[in-house]
């Protein structure tokens, strides 16, 4: 039938000659997971790539170490992250989700006249950014698409994430991530993390100042959204960053409940999540 789309099967079972192999396999297998919902175990993939398990293994593997894939490993089932979309993102500043938000971060922006982010929490493992505007009154600017990578220690934003986590699950997160100092201003300590994080976590927002580059500042605040469930978790973050030499440590704070407003007003129109939220096991 015309614009039916190819069987993977007959793909991997007759690869053109011009393709290479390999590639085609990891594309397949992307293809498959994005139809999905509830993930696609190692035998799945293998059944319907047509490899044996071996081979299936180490594909995933790769897509794993380059961020594509995650495995849910209490129900050993592979998904897909949150990179696949931001690649679209970059062309397509619109989504379901950025539909609805798209507005309330554009009109935070005009009023900060700063850069103003959007990260979303994948699974309770990562925080990603995938939106950036930035005000027009302002001439000096931040670039948004300098960094697409949140280190939890020196950025709000990933602040904004811990200082809802019990502070044990956020130090697991941050030593998994590393805590190396960036600037002289980097905070590289767990006790005065955590200090930081139960202030952050009284006044409803996060704050750095020259800890992640030196000449740049930002609050952020998470998103706190009721899951099916009916418990709350941070499922997102807004943040706001200028430059230290337009805006003092007190005036960057000075727009930290600018972001936790916004960031109240996006729970209330935040998609609810239709999977059980997964329970994250502890390394022995």
């Amino acid at each position: 039938m015309a614009g039916t789309p190819a069987d993977p099967k007959r793909n991997a079972a007759k690869p053109v000659e011009t393709t290479v192999l390999a590639v085609e396999r990891a594309l397949q297998t992307i293809q498959l997971l994005s139809g999905a919902a509830d993930g696609l175990s190692l035998a799945e993939i293998s059944r319907e790539l047509i490899v044996n398990k071996a081979i299936a293994s180490r594909l995933l593997e790769t897509l794993e170490h380059a961020g594509y894939v995650w495995r849910d490993d209490v129900a050993q089932r592979y998904h897909l992250t949150y990179r696949i979309s931001n690649l679209g993102l970059r062309q397509l500043q619109q989504s379901g989700l950025l539909g609805q938000c798209t507005s309330v971060l554009e009109d935070l922006a005009e009023r900060t006249g700063e850069l103003v982010r959007l990260s979303v929490v994948e699974r309770g493992e990562k925080i990603t950014w995938v939106y950036a505007v930035v005000g027009t009154r302002r001439t000096l600017r931040i670039d948004p698409n300098f960094n697409f990578e949140v280190s939890l220690h020196s950025h709000a934003t990933g602040k904004a994430w811990l200082m809802t986590l019990p502070f044990e699950r956020a130090a697991q997160l941050v030593e998994q991530a590393g805590m190396s100092p960036l600037t002289p201003h980097t905070t590289v300590d767990y006790q005065l993390l955590r200090k930081e994080l139960d202030t952050a976590s009284r006044r409803g927002f996060a704050i750095t100042f020259e800890e992640n580059e030196i000449g740049v500042g930002a609050v952020a605040a998470p998103i706190m959204s009721p899951r099916l469930s009916g418990t709350t978790e941070c499922v997102g973050v807004v943040s706001v960053a200028a430059p230290t030499n337009r805006m003092t440590r007190t005036q960057i704070e000075a727009c930290g409940p600018l972001a936790a407003e916004v960031a109240s007003r996006l729970a209330l129109m935040w998609p609810l999540d239709e999977r059980a939220p997964l329970r994250l096991q502890r390394p022995a």
